[in-house]
């Protein structure tokens, strides 16, 4: 996001937040970014800024402002965002990077759509991005006011369309207390009057349906509408037609691709499906560029399991470890306990009914078999299609041998179809051409990958063209061996002669970027993959070459064009890299500048870049993962893997990835037991990891092991940090006074040593929470307080998430409610964009607390619920503390109070049932 409208104004870029410090200047982006991409008249934004009197120097002054704003625009890494397009300036920013765009977006897809669940999922989406009153820092005028009131209008409509939403697919529970507060709110609106009749009376409280009416009567300065009228009767009778309406089955869930070229139907397209229909695991086994993964996922679409088809890429994946990594990411399966994954996936899967499709297995075969033969035996309704170069060997499987095109025919309609796309309507099969194309296909006996490759070369010679180099380079093919099979072999042919109709340069990157793990971008291609033969200089255009001749693939990412090497072009690559005995050197420059990019990664973490970077690490995850594999795999180079995961803690703690860190934490220091700064460092790191998990019984000999090995070095840093560790979990462990002082210590030695970052902050937000618990909540005040304000003079927003969630802490321990409900769902909107699921949990806990003493127990218990299921994800729940669980239980206690035990366990399951988005939505309704 860009800017915010709906609420306090923000304008934040790559290197921080636009101060905006006049009313003005924010007028001007308000009124510009309202409507991105629109051209707005010079009398316009003159009429914004001065509606009632406008002064003889207002041009000059618009003109003046403008100036200012553009140039602080420029300083915060945004470019040329406001242009000038006559008759006067537009606000150049993507529709969805504006909130009141997005925001609109959202709304207008939503009453377009058919289903109430994603409707609801929308609405929900759209209102989270309000965070106050809209365009409150603009200067008062007509154009504010009428704008704001358009928008309010906006709000509420939405709001209403969502409490429609959730009455459509059942949730009468929920919306009855929310529609309540909000007739209070707006007495005169008569669909929410509608809207809280029907959800009561869909509880069974017809009585109260009733008197909501005659409340709405005596409310309204009109008779009430016929439509309220209506209701009344209906409500009276008891018609049906009051009752939910059975919906069919919402639409399949998943993460399938959507296809960006038609496919060319083949004679086992019906046979994998018939044994995808029958049986739990069905392997697509051939050799590379036959066309499995492309038939795996078209069959896949064509399932409907109700929890729906996902794809699992392992191409990008070199550490065996990680494959259960993969599914879970694939899933949106996020466990940070200590617990293997696997156990995780199993305990995710055991009750579903969804479709895998595990694509190119062949290289982490092994893990691959044992995961899928635990989980098929765990998770009844499951069912997985792998596609491999070789089968798992699971018991009952199903293997199929994906064979060629058939010539002539669907091979020449793929040639034709691909040959069309490369110039849109300049190809299709004749007379005098179609003997060539069957001659080409047969040549390249029917390969997928190589008649799609050939394909693309008709932007510059005929098939018959083609068909005469094929001849005159490869009539002899001896790179597979003597063993190979000819599809492999003409695969490999293929590979060469796109190879050779590179240029030297592009060759040079073909095989020097095949040590990428995933995607990179230019500045990372420059920087591992040149020297003097392929300089910098001539990186982009060779980068450019093969993107001209699908080599690369190009994506984009946060603005950034990114590039990546199919499977099979990566693997080619590999080869020719290893021939030039170029690997090593390769490997080792990929490690060193991913090293860097951690390194800058950290440092950036204490600064306005801190969100940034989160998506940056993400981006990066194939290559940071490549990276350390590279480092603790290869002889005498363990130091820098230990090096590596000591640098991404910031990574692993803060962007929800715990249980990853605690594996390459836990290798590395198996490693490399010698004594060093680096080694102290991963071993608190590791501690830290193991006590934000609840894992208390790792941590005592990880931080032992630390101090003693800092003290021997002299390693003042790692020291201080290791008693900060020492104090949070001390304080997870209730031990109050061990946990203050231990945590006093590490803010003592932070500041004698100069030290100033995230764990400093949150070294003095855990002793504000220990003292809050304490009940000293004015110095738990105080400490947060001030950690707030150097987190914000920073630019920090991890930590100050935290600092937020104490101060909600502490107002509601003061009663003050209204300011806990806000600093909460502050803190909770940060760690949802850090994906931290931690944040997330202890946010929605309080959360829940604020809905119960405000009078809606049901939403409170379904919150409840909701943490239950995201603390699952992390450890153990409130971190096995009395401390932390004793505004829990009082949460459960007026719940069960409130609404019984029964109704209390039917919101708190449909709360645990929810996804962590879901849970996260709800908070914030």
């Amino acid at each position: 996001m860009i800017i915010r409208l709906l609420g306090p104004l923000e304008l934040t870029g790559p290197n921080g937040a636009v101060q905006l410090t006049s009313a003005g200047q924010r007028t001007l982006v308000a009124r510009l970014a309202v409507h991105p991409g629109e051209t707005v008249p010079r009398s316009a934004l003159v009429d914004a800024l001065w509606s009632d009197e406008v002064p003889a120097t207002a041009t000059k002054t618009l003109h003046s402002l403008l100036a200012r704003l553009r140039g602080q625009i420029r300083d915060a890494g945004l470019g040329e965002l406001i242009t000038t397009r006559e008759p006067g300036y537009v606000f150049n920013a993507p529709a969805d990077h504006v909130d009141v765009a997005r925001f609109e977006s959202l709304v207008t897809a939503a009453r377009r759509s058919d289903e109430p669940m994603e409707s609801a999922r929308m609405l929900r989406e759209a209102l989270a991005l309000w965070t106050g009153d809209p365009l409150v820092d603009c200067r008062p005028g007509e154009w504010a006011r009428q704008e704001s009131a358009r928008l309010t209008e906006l709000r509420l409509g939405a709001t209403e369309d969502l409490m429609d939403a959730s009455l459509a697919v059942g949730e009468h529970a929920a919306v009855a207390p929310l529609v309540s507060s909000l007739v209070e709110q707006h007495p005169f609106r008569e669909r929410l009057w509608e809207q809280l009749m029907i959800a009561l009376y869909r509880c069974g409280r017809q009585a109260e349906a009733l008197a909501a009416f005659h409340r709405a009567r005596g409310v309204l300065v009109d008779e009430p509408g016929i439509r309220l009228r209506d209701l009344e009767q209906a409500v009276l009778n008891a018609d049906p037609r009051l009752d939910l309406v059975e919906r069919p089955p919402a639409p399949v869930r998943g993460n399938l691709p959507a296809d960006h070229s038609s496919f060319v139907d083949r004679p086992e397209t019906e046979q994998v499906a018939n044994l995808v229909g029958q049986h739990r695991l069905v392997t697509l086994i051939g050799v590379g560029g036959v066309g499995k993964t492309r038939l795996a996922v078209h069959v896949a679409r064509g399932e409907q399991p109700a929890d729906g088809v996902w794809l699992v890429e392992l191409a990008a994946l070199r550490d065996r470890a990680l494959v259960p990594h993969a599914v879970a990411e694939a899933l949106g399966v996020v466990d940070q306990t200590g617990r293997g994954l696997l156990t995780v996936l199993t305990e995710f899967l055991a009750d579903r009914d969804a479709l895998l499709v595990l694509d190119n297995c062949e290289h982490v075969v092994d893990h691959c078999a044992v995961l899928v033969d635990t989980l098929l035996r765990f998770a009844p309704r499951l069912r997985v299609i792998a596609t491999s170069r070789r089968a798992l060997r699971v018991h009952g499987e199903q293997v199929l041998s994906v064979s060629p095109l058939s010539v002539p025919y669907p091979a020449a309609t793929l040639f034709a179809r691909r040959a069309d796309a490369a110039i849109p309507g300049s190809f299709v099969i004749t007379g005098a051409n179609e003997q060539a194309v069957t001659d080409l296909c047969r040549r390249l006996d029917g390969i997928p990958l190589a008649i799609e490759m050939a394909a693309l070369r008709v932007r510059a010679l005929t098939p018959a063209q083609l068909l005469e180099r094929l001849d005159d380079r490869f009539e002899v093919l001896t790179d597979g061996g003597r063993n190979a099979l000819p599809q492999h072999q003409t695969l490999i042919a293929t590979m060469d002669w796109s190879f050779d109709l590179c240029s030297p340069r592009e060759q040079l990157l073909w095989a020097r970027a095949s040590v990428f793990a995933g995607s990179f971008d230019l500045t990372a291609a420059e920087a591992v993959c040149s020297d003097d033969a392929l300089t910098a200089d001539f990186m982009f255009d060779a980068v450019d070459g093969l993107v001209d001749k699908s080599v690369l693939q190009r994506e984009e990412d946060a603005g950034v064009a990114r590039y990546r090497l199919l499977e099979t072009m990566r693997q080619y690559g590999q080869t020719r890299l290893r021939a030039s005995d170029e690997e090593p050197r390769l490997c080792t420059r990929h490690r060193d500048y991913y090293a860097g990019v951690a390194v800058q990664g950290e440092r950036a973490w204490f600064t306005p870049r801190q969100a940034a970077t989160v998506g940056a690490m993400t981006a990066e995850r194939g290559n940071l993962r490549a990276a350390l594999e590279y480092s603790l795999t290869t002889p005498g180079e363990a130091d820098a893997g230990l090096r590596l995961a000591a640098t991404l803690w910031f990574y692993w703690v803060g962007c929800g990835r715990l249980a990853e860190g605690r594996h390459w934490l836990t290798w590395a220091l198996s490693l490399d037991a010698k004594p060093s700064r680096v080694r102290c460092k991963a071993l608190w790191v590791a501690g830290y990891v193991a006590t934000l998990q609840g894992n208390a019984a790792a941590v005592p000999a990880l931080l032992q092991a630390c101090r003693a090995e800092a003290s021997l070095l002299g390693d003042q840093d790692a020291v201080v940090y290791a008693t900060y560790v020492q104090g949070t979990a001390a304080v997870f462990d209730d031990d109050l006074a061990s946990g203050a002082a231990l945590l006093a210590e590490a803010d003592r030695l932070h500041s004698a040593l100069g030290h100033l970052d995230s764990n400093v902050i949150m070294a003095r937000v855990a002793l504000a929470i220990t003292v809050a618990f304490s009940g000293d909540l004015d110095r738990a005040t105080a400490i947060c307080t001030e950690a707030r304000a150097l987190c914000e003079e920073n630019g920090e927003l991890w930590a100050r998430a935290y600092a937020l969630y104490v101060l909600a802490f502490v107002a509601m321990a003061r009663g003050d409610v209204a300011t806990a409900r806000e600093l909460a769902t502050s803190s909770l909107r940060v760690k949802e964009s850090f994906d931290d699921l931690l944040g997330i949990a202890v946010a929605v806990e309080l959360l829940a607390l604020v809905s119960v003493v405000t009078g809606s127990a049901s939403h409170a218990a379904l919150l409840l619920g909701g943490a239950d299921r995201v603390w699952r994800s992390v450890g153990v729940p409130l971190f096995g503390s009395a401390n932390f669980a004793a505004s829990h239980d009082q949460c459960v206690a007026l719940c069960r109070q409130a609404l019984g035990d029964e109704a209390f366990d039917e919101h708190f399951a449909r709360g645990a049932a929810m996804t962590v988005a879901a849970v996260v939505a709800a908070a914030q309704s």
